[in-house]
């Protein structure tokens, strides 16, 4: 591995390490080792923590990277994926090259955010196949959805099989989550959004007003898509990835 840097790509809630698939193949691996950790209960990661808390799930996925003490890694996360990257980062922040929140943010959920997770595990508890189709079908934009039916349900069949207490612990993590923006604000390596200008899950204006309160980050704003940016627009993302790879801010 001598002179490679770690890329690790850290997926969402109800995904797993696949749906970066498409953006790996367009990565170049001369100068990265290319990671794929999976959330607790996601994947081919069948632990499930006691404890819901986003350092503890962190700590999982530390231990996934196995990463050595004098090893560079930049972290890109997606939704969930980008939450716990925010505190990750700040776990081994000497060792941080760049992040990239992918469809995601390092503030702490909002009191009406709150409300509405504590509704989605509810929704779950009561009918968890009704909820997983209803949350994956919202999350993407309504100009894109059609073209994508067919991924659309196969992710929704993926969802149908993660067990209900994944689904739980998640929100909780989520919802539990640090504030990171105090955090980022004093940080050493280059930060990085990109953003769906149709996103439900994290609407433009909320995500431009945490921008502003980062100097020095750098935000992409993909026009008409929601928050699957890998499958929505996977050329632009890619395209995006390359280029911040080779970005000095």
């Amino acid at each position: 591995m001598a002179n490679k840097k770690r890329l690790v790509f850290i997926h969402g809630f109800l995904e797993n390490a696949s749906m970066w698939q498409g953006i790996i193949s367009g990565i170049s691996k001369r100068n990265y080792v290319v990671n794929t950790p999976e959330l607790p209960g996601h994947g081919k990661n069948s632990f499930l923590p006691e404890v819901h808390t986003a350092e503890v799930w962190c700590e999982n996925i530390l231990r996934q990277l196995g990463l050595e003490a004098d090893e560079q890694v930049f972290v890109i996360g997606h939704s969930m994926g980008g939450y716990l990257a925010s505190t990750l980062v700040n776990m081994i922040s000497d060792q941080v090259s760049g992040l990239c929140l992918f469809h995601s943010k390092c503030g702490a959920d909002l009191p009406q955010k709150i409300a509405d997770r504590h509704r989605a595990i509810e929704a779950a508890n009561s009918n968890k196949e009704l909820y997983v189709r209803t949350m994956i079908n919202s999350i993407y934009g309504e100009k894109t959805k059609s073209i994508h039916q067919a991924t659309i349900e196969k992710h929704i069949e993926y969802a149908k099989q993660l067990s209900l207490e994944t689904i739980v612990a998640s929100q909780e993590v989520m919802i539990s989550r640090p504030d990171q923006i105090a955090t980022m604000q004093q940080r050493s390596f280059p930060l990085f959004y990109f953003l769906g200008e149709m996103d439900n899950s994290l609407p433009l204006s909320l995500m431009l007003e945490e921008v502003d309160q980062l100097p020095g980050s750098l935000a992409h704003i993909e026009r008409g898509i929601g928050h699957m940016g890998h499958v929505e627009a996977a050329k632009s993302a890619v395209g995006f990835i390359q280029r911040i790879l080779h970005t000095d801010l």
